[in-house]
């Protein structure tokens, strides 16, 4: 009999959490009966998504955590019925594995657990406020879940370096190399007098859109700049402030595309990545990147120091310092030599250790021996 895993999903919004389930759950669905329980107030993308890669879900009522004061108001007063709704739903489904795909989904755990169904708790933050950190720290001693982290980063900031075993494990997020196969596309060629350079991520804060704008601002008249990605309706009001920055620089200098389906192609056409992130786990459409053979530079988060630590003083940025991520692309750029090999050998080890394949299998064996156990 096939076993049931429910992916539960507070956040209604679509980024990389989300396209990594989707991922690894369209690879693994032959195996097992997937199921994504999410939010009635779910992203129309996300939903479209699950869609497309033929994924079944179901919606429920449950309010995501988050600073905006309205909705943490909604987040207190239906705490106890959205829980009572999980608890309902759970106990009816049954399934054999619960997956709580991210930090601040307390109520996904605390229902999980209360119903004694194995649990799989995935922490992907590393900067994520004290009380949060504070929650997690009481859940995880009273409830004692499998505990899944997607780069080192991540468990350093919950668990103090504690060692990987049976309930902790660390699983990166994949990346398609059918998808993101340099070889498919006509890959733009170096000139020095026009250097592409691309950032993709949600109209955030903690995306460090700031940091970029200032990195735009600061840059050589040969940098030209996209910026690549889109915003809920909770973001929305922080989206406007932005949109008014963007409209001081010519769009040749900076073009913001918005939110985009191609990736592969949008990455295929830029000289450099950049990432600008105050918190990442990843991030994937910077291991994208990497696997377009792309070179990438990044602020101190993510998996960069986990894998690629002989390069990591040109790929990574302390402290978010604009210059220096000016200075890096510089250096890059007129070392031919030197950028060429980083993205040989960044391209290889990003290959060997994201690919999709590889990634399922972690996750299905993950879930054998959660299963048997």
């Amino acid at each position: 009999m096939r076993k049931k895993i429910i992916y539960i999903d507070e956040d209604a919004r679509y980024g990389g959490p989300q396209h990594r389930m989707i991922l690894v759950a369209k690879n693994l669905k032959k195996f097992f009966d997937i199921t994504f329980l999410i939010s009635n107030d779910g992203n129309k993308i996300f939903k479209k998504k699950l869609k497309e890669n033929k994924l079944y879900f179901k919606e429920i009522k449950i309010t995501r955590l988050t600073k905006d004061f309205n909705t943490l108001l909604n987040y207190i007063v239906f705490f106890i019925p959205e829980l009572v709704s999980l608890l309902i739903y759970l106990n009816k489904v049954k399934p054999d594995i619960v997956q709580v795909n991210s930090t601040p989904h307390f109520k996904a755990l605390i229902a999980a657990s209360i119903l004694k169904i194995p649990t799989i708790w995935v922490l992907e933050d590393s900067n994520l406020p004290l009380i949060i950190k504070l929650i997690f720290k009481i859940l995880n001693k009273i409830f004692r879940p499998n505990l899944l982290v997607t780069s080192n980063i991540v468990r350093d900031y919950y668990l103090n370096k504690k060692k990987f075993s049976n309930n902790l494990r660390k699983i990166y997020a994949p990346v398609s190399l059918k998808v993101f196969n340099p070889q498919k596309y006509k890959i733009k060629k170096f000139n020095i007098k026009k250097i592409d350079i691309l950032m993709i991520a949600n109209l955030t804060k903690i995306k460090g859109i700031e940091v970029f704008l200032k990195i735009v601002e600061i840059a050589p008249k040969n940098f030209y700049f996209t910026l690549c990605g889109g915003y809920t309706q909770n973001q929305k009001k922080y989206a406007k402030t932005l949109m008014l920055k963007f409209k001081k620089f010519n769009q040749k200098k900076l073009n913001y595309i918005g939110h985009q389906d191609n990736i592969s192609n949008i990455i295929s056409k830029c000289d450099f990545l950049i990432c600008t992130s105050l918190s990442e786990a990843g991030p994937m459409t910077s291991m994208e990147g990497i696997c377009m053979k792309k070179p990438l530079i990044t602020n101190k988060v993510g998996i960069v120091n986990d894998l690629f630590k002989n390069y990591k003083k040109f790929m990574v940025v302390e402290n978010n310092n604009p210059t220096k991520f000016i200075n890096n692309i510089k250096k890059l750029s007129l070392v031919p030599k030197l950028r060429k090999k980083i993205i040989k050998k960044s391209h290889e080890i990003a290959v060997k250790e994201f690919s999709l394949e590889k990634i399922s299998k972690q996750y299905q064996n993950y879930y054998n021996f959660i299963i048997k156990n």
